[in-house]
């Protein structure tokens, strides 16, 4: 089962007077990818920037690429799943104690996950050869993008947790488990 297979952590809480209560457990596996959520959100929204002052900067047929509008289609999706993917991960990231909620981080890990695959691609696909070398930074934020995803579990595997729980809500919508879980009204 997948309880038996990840690793779980035992931590003392303190009540309001400071004193050591009932031990709390949590799983390692939705704090990692709560923080690699996190860190594929800055990410991803350093990689727009970038990709977005390149598109104003570069120059072809006497204007820049930003004003062409196929350069203007690929950075609006870009916009997309940035902004998406920074709300997931704030709401992902969203605890009242020391570890998220689980599903919550699967919502942001997984949505982070997806949005990484498509900013690297089209923010190089924009940047054309010169994204891929050593000499421009933007190869390294994308490879972490790629690194990330797969750290604390892939976007299938919180795909799959998110399936398992709505299955597990028998008889709930879809869209009212979103709701509970997220808090959105």
């Amino acid at each position: 089962s997948w309880a038996a297979a990840t690793p779980a952590c035992s931590t003392r809480r303190s009540n309001d007077a400071g004193t050591a209560s009932a031990p709390a457990s949590f799983d390692l596996r939705v704090l990692q990818a709560g923080v690699a959520a996190a860190q594929l959100s800055g990410a991803l929204m350093e990689v727009f920037e970038r990709t977005l002052r390149y598109a104003n900067d570069r120059n072809q047929f006497g204007r820049p690429i930003g004003k062409f509008q196929a350069i203007q289609h690929q950075l609006a999706v870009i916009s997309e799943h940035v902004f998406a993917a920074r709300m997931a991960a704030q709401i992902g990231c969203r605890a009242t104690g020391i570890v998220p909620d689980r599903l919550r981080v699967a919502v942001a890990k997984a949505r982070t996950g997806e949005a990484a695959l498509e900013v690297a691609s089209l923010s190089h696909s924009i940047h054309g050869a010169i994204g891929f070398t050593a000499e421009f930074d933007l190869q390294l934020f994308t490879r972490r993008l790629h690194a990330w995803r797969q750290a604390g579990g892939s976007e299938a595997y919180w795909q799959d947790v998110l399936g398992e729980a709505l299955l597990d809500a028998r008889g709930t919508l879809a869209l009212d488990l979103i709701r509970t879980t997220t808090d959105v009204a």
